[in-house]
């Protein structure tokens, strides 16, 4: 799929990852949406360079942690753009608790942000894209969602963050069923491509396999090439030097 003139909704695409995501997807072509939550100030001037490339941008805001925000923010995305093509669920809450220490309103924030959101955003913009009139000839969506290489085995340390990412995993490969043959939906599960934003957690990387630690552009790519794929679905796509293999 040529990604020229295509219509992307990044969430949390105000900074940091999310950036380089949409950043990425503008320069091949895609109008964007910025999400965000607290950012605005960093969405409107990720918007105002979007557009210098071309490119049209939105910003629209939604804080995930109310269960009605995520559907509010697609319509309102839908609705300012025309349509959505792309979907990409970059829009993320880490927590560094354990089973022990995390409360229950915090699992619940954990598990509202991470997995029900973006469950909900898909789910609305597939039924938005059933109802159009108005969609492009050969209209195909595309769901990419961002993950954690730690899906790839248990992690304690940070379990309600990591039980979120599961049920995201698990999400990816039913909805890949559930939304063909008009949808893909797929995932890319980046190792640590940047420092957490709160120097207090911050942690090594860690071994890495091929002795090269991922780059934001690196997980952009990887979100390129899920976009342009037209026979790949319920992937998970890892890029991480090789650390899930560890």
């Amino acid at each position: 799929m040529q990604l020229l003139d295509k219509v992307a909704l990044v969430t949390g695409g105000a900074k940091r990852l999310g950036r380089e995501i949409a950043l990425a997807l503008a320069r091949e072509g895609c109008d964007i949406v910025v999400h965000y939550r607290s950012s605005r100030t960093e969405a409107d001037a990720l918007a105002r360079e979007i557009r210098t490339l071309g490119r049209q941008a939105w910003c629209v805001c939604g804080d995930f942690s109310n269960a009605y925000a995520p559907e509010v923010t697609m319509k309102t995305a839908w609705d300012l753009a025309g349509w959505i093509d792309i979907l990409v669920n970059n829009a993320s809450l880490y927590s560094h608790d354990t089973l022990a220490s995390a409360s229950v309103e915090r699992m619940e924030e954990l598990w509202r942000v991470n997995a029900l959101a973006p469950i909900l955003l898909a789910r609305k913009m597939h039924a938005l894209a059933c109802e159009s009139r108005i969609l492009p000839a050969g209209y195909c969506g595309r769901v990419v969602n961002v993950l954690d290489r730690s899906i790839a085995s248990a992690s304690a340390e940070n379990l309600p963050y990591w039980l979120a990412k599961k049920d995201l995993e698990a999400f990816t490969r039913a909805a890949a069923l559930d939304l063909a043959p008009r949808f893909t939906v797929n995932a890319v599960a980046p190792g640590p491509v940047l420092p957490p934003e709160d120097s207090a957690l911050a942690e090594p990387a860690g071994p890495v396999p091929l002795a090269v630690r991922s780059l934001p552009a690196d997980v952009a790519d990887a979100v390129l090439y899920l976009c342009r794929a037209v026979t790949v679905t319920g992937q998970i796509l890892f890029v991480d030097g090789g650390q899930h293999l560890l």
